[in-house]
């Protein structure tokens, strides 16, 4: 099994794939790594950041009543420009089923059991929307898959507030916060301190400067912000080690080099 690294978020626009994306690519760097678009809102837009062409390929393939396996994430894969990072483009025209039911079709397909891939980057989306009955229940069905689970919430006082009402409704399981900062740190204690009465459970593991114009640099020359001290800061590799070496162990199915 890959190591699983998710990301589910608690409203639009706070940043969340571009974070995942920083994240994935940076990890390509020295290992395969395959970014899965599942935000079953439709709203997916990883392929958009990278400038692939989906070539018809994508999570709209894999929705429905059968379980997915492996070989079906495989073969929805398409290139990017880094050899070593594949993405199964997001839904496209049509909105998917809820987190619980595609977590389900992902367990039992055991569909993270891609031979030679070492890291699989799960973009769960917004899990705010018409499709999900639970809060609770998609956020806790993530935990169930993941070895690590991410939310990204963004300094900005009325985003911050619906996050929180969000992280109170969903009691997360297993969730590390990354904490977007656009107001170079002006805010850091008073949302500190917020966090800490309101949602005591869930721990801040970083803190990364949100700078909106170099995001949209990025987005406008297809490559995800760096976030090598992002990677180093949550040691990603090195609590992945055990895996990892299973991983390194079996035959590589060239998920992350799929062409495109």
């Amino acid at each position: 099994m890959s190591y699983v690294i998710a990301f589910y978020g608690l409203k639009d626009g706070q940043g969340l794939t571009t974070s995942a994306l920083g994240i994935a690519a940076e990890l390509a760097r020295r290992h395969s790594v395959l970014f899965l678009d599942a935000d079953m809102s439709g709203t997916g837009t990883a392929a958009d950041c990278l400038q692939v062409d989906p070539a018809g390929r994508g999570m709209q393939n894999l929705i429905g009543s059968r379980a997915i396996t492996a070989a079906d994430l495989v073969g929805q894969a398409v290139s990017t420009r880094m050899h070593s990072l594949g993405v199964v483009p997001g839904l496209m025209g049509v909105c998917g089923s809820s987190v619980q039911r595609l977590v389900d079709q992902l367990r039992e397909g055991q569909a993270f059991a891609v031979p030679g891939l070492q890291f699989l980057v799960v973009d769960f989306g917004t899990v705010v929307h018409p499709e999900q009955r639970s809060l609770r229940q998609a956020v806790g069905s993530i935990a169930t898959i993941a070895h690590r689970v991410f939310t990204v919430v963004r300094d900005d006082p009325p985003l911050l507030a619906r996050a929180v009402q969000v992280l109170r409704a969903a009691a997360p399981p297993k969730t590390e916060l990354l904490l977007l900062e656009s107001r170079r740190g002006a805010l850091r204690k008073q949302v500190a301190e917020v966090l800490r009465l309101r949602v005591p459970e869930v721990a801040v593991a970083a803190t990364i400067s949100w700078d909106p114009p170099k995001a949209w640099a990025a987005m406008d020359a297809g490559r995800p912000l760096g976030r090598g001290g992002l990677v180093r800061q949550l040691q990603l590799a090195e609590r992945a080690g055990p895996v990892l070496a299973e991983v390194d162990a079996m035959p590589a199915a060239g998920a992350a080099g799929a062409a495109g």
